[in-house]
């Protein structure tokens, strides 16, 4: 029984008609165009890999911060009596402090390279119109 289906197999492939030139130049150039974007598909993978490594082995060509300066330990941001800090922002060398004391609401804003404060802002509230 298996020796019939060998058999069979290879009567039908050669019961198959041959390809004319047409299609035998067709299906040559499909196979050197399947390889080739083979080749351009492994090629660019090891060129992304390679640049990958490459980024990751060099220094850094930025200059390094800057440091900063230290905050004296004497330093202290006065606030109201009985205020209530709701929020701290930092940008570059100021802080800015939002806080609540007494129902009255302002924010201050401290300068941490001179290490004092610059001002304080006080926010009223008003009723929607």
């Amino acid at each position: 029984m298996h020796a019939t289906d060998d058999n069979d197999a290879v009567s039908a492939a050669a019961a198959a008609p041959a390809p004319n030139s047409a299609e035998a130049r067709l299906q040559r150039t499909m196979k050197i165009v399947v390889v080739a974007l083979g080749v351009l598909l492994f090629a660019g993978l090891a060129t992304v890999a390679g640049r990958i490594i490459y980024l990751a082995s060099i220094k850094s060509t930025q200059p390094p911060p800057a440091p900063r300066p230290a905050v004296p330990p004497e330093a202290m941001l006065r606030l109201p009596p009985g205020a209530q800090v709701r929020s701290i922002s930092l940008s570059g060398d100021r802080l800015a402090v939002h806080y609540e004391a007494a129902g009255l609401e302002g924010i201050a804003i401290y300068d941490l390279a001179a290490g004092r404060a610059l001002t304080d802002i006080g926010i009223k509230r008003t009723a929607p119109d």
